[in-house]
């Protein structure tokens, strides 16, 4: 997906979660509350190569979590979580990473590692106790 494209559908995606799902008054979010359970579905995405583009859209699945890996040159994805308590990790290295990542609803967590030329990141946030970090650096050398 050109990243044209990528970000006219995340103006899109960001509009349809605009609305911030309802966070209960309860402490979901404090520090010691998991933020994702290590038993809860799990899917990991490692992508190597040329031209690299990722999706990812999740509403409602609560405590899931994702790893994505973009290695190669040509770095482009979109994230959007809507619900609770999910976690998203995306890790890109080469030449021109670009990620977005939009979260609506309460407790979700990003972490966002970034390392090459190219790196930018562009983070919408609504709902409550939402987590982002974002990592950006020169690419290692091995």
């Amino acid at each position: 997906m050109p990243k044209a494209a990528i970000s006219t559908a995340l103006a899109a995606l960001v509009a349809a979660i605009a609305v911030p799902a309802a966070a209960s008054g309860s402490s979901l979010c404090e520090k010691d509350s998991p933020m994702a359970d290590p038993d809860s579905g799990k899917t990991t995405i490692i992508r190597s190569g040329i031209g690299n583009t990722a999706t990812i859209i999740r509403t409602n699945d609560a405590d899931g979590t994702i790893r994505l890996e973009q290695h190669g040159r040509d770095h482009a994805a979109l994230a959007v979580q809507s619900g609770t308590g999910e976690k998203l990790s995306i890790a890109q290295s080469g030449a021109s990473a670009d990620a977005r990542v939009t979260q609506g609803g309460a407790c979700n967590d990003t972490e966002l590692a970034q390392a090459g030329s190219g790196n930018a990141a562009r983070v919408s946030q609504s709902g409550s106790g939402n987590r982002v970090v974002i990592r950006q650096g020169p690419q290692r050398e091995k």
